[in-house]
């Protein structure tokens, strides 16, 4: 059985849109970053640290973690501590360029294989209006740099270069690719 160790509701649509029978078992992990690690390096080992608690628990099947980051000017944006810290990343991320960063890790039994992948994003710049309404729809709270391309807040986005599904959360693609050798 596949196995997503993520509470991510875009996370399993993405998977049931795919087509993939799998089951849903968050790993409720402190994703407390260490900001000292590269972006590429962050994203794996928490989307590793994920996989590899929730595939202890389910040694037979296939687990799926992934973490989502943004970064913007070598800064770390995870998902806001609070309004006024979303507030604070989406005025940050207005009318310039960032990079999201989503990485996969896959374990079963003791086969562990991870990737990542990153897309560019250019934000159109945000008035403080745009950004309190945007706030108040409750939208960017659980999201990576406070906004969900999928969503309302794909009415920010100018344009992206790269995946869709990374700035989403989860790299369709090249998970199907990887899949095919477990």
């Amino acid at each position: 059985m596949l196995i997503l160790a993520s509470s991510s509701p875009r996370r399993a649509k993405l998977l049931e849109d795919a087509g993939l029978e799998f089951k849903v078992e968050p790993s409720h992990l402190d994703e407390t970053m260490d900001e000292s690690l590269e972006p590429r390096e962050l994203v794996i080992e928490l989307a590793k640290m994920k996989a590899l608690h929730v595939a202890s628990k389910y040694p037979n099947d296939v687990v799926i973690g992934a973490d989502t980051i943004v970064v913007f000017e070598g800064q770390v944006l995870g998902k806001p501590k609070d309004e006024e810290d979303a507030y604070r990343m989406l005025r940050l991320l207005s009318d310039d360029r960032h990079v999201v960063y989503t990485g996969v890790c896959l374990v079963k039994g003791n086969q562990v294989k991870t990737f990542v992948s990153e897309t560019e994003v250019w934000m159109k710049y945000l008035s403080d209006l745009e950004i309190k309404n945007y706030i108040q729809s409750g939208e960017p709270m659980d999201k990576a740099g406070a906004y969900a391309i999928q969503g309302d807040g794909g009415a920010l986005v100018d344009h992206y270069k790269g995946d869709f599904f990374t700035i989403v959360g989860l790299p369709l693609k090249e998970l199907l690719e990887a899949l095919k050798t477990f």
